[in-house]
């Protein structure tokens, strides 16, 4: 029994805090297997020192020269930490399930873009192939149409070098006609 406001735990009965608090170790000694953390064996020690699993002359070599008041308000404080702590692990727990179903859905969502990324990809090389067949013909299309400009493109130099020539032609036959003349409108005395 207990007064004045404390909290103490009778080990005869199980409260809600000693079972929850059980259920919470279980788990973790499940999950964890063998290697349990010093936070994990602090807690332990003590759970089962508040529920008298320390022989009483232990209990008394810890305590002694501690007033009764002293380790009752010491047993409140425990009990107030291991409440927090189970509420700290219980909040922790309550936010990773969901962190841990989102992650899950990352996992499908970067499995999926990954799927996609590579359709792209094949559907990229597929028309980087059909882009480098189609520069291929147009090649082969060109090459007559190339061989027929550079033809006519040498044709053009010969037509440009025959006017040329016949434009020097008739310079030359215009300076001759010119020199006629003037040798008949002013003959040589």
């Amino acid at each position: 029994g207990g007064g004045g406001g404390f909290v103490i735990d009778d080990p005869a009965k199980p409260n809600a805090l000693s079972s929850t608090t059980n259920n919470v170790f279980q788990q973790e000694k499940v999950t964890e297997g063998k290697a349990e953390g010093t936070l994990t064996k602090t807690i332990l020690a003590t759970k089962e020192r508040l529920e008298g699993g320390l022989p009483k002359e232990q209990e008394q070599s810890l305590y002694a020269g501690i007033s009764d008041a002293q380790r009752r308000k010491e047993r409140e404080m425990v009990a107030k930490e291991i409440n927090k702590l189970q509420s700290s692990i219980q909040t922790l727990c309550q936010s990773a399930n969901p962190l841990g179903k989102i992650m899950d859905y990352v996992q499908e969502d970067v499995d999926s873009m990954l799927k996609e990324l590579e359709s792209w990809r094949s559907e990229n090389t597929g028309h980087a192939d059909t882009l480098r067949k189609e520069e291929r013909i147009t090649e082969q299309e060109l090459l007559p149409l190339k061989s027929q400009l550079g033809e006519l493109e040498a044709r053009i130099v010969e037509q440009e070098e025959l006017i040329s020539a016949t434009k020097a032609n008739v310079l030359r036959n215009d300076h001759k006609i010119q020199a006629m003349l003037d040798s008949m409108a002013f003959p040589s005395s």
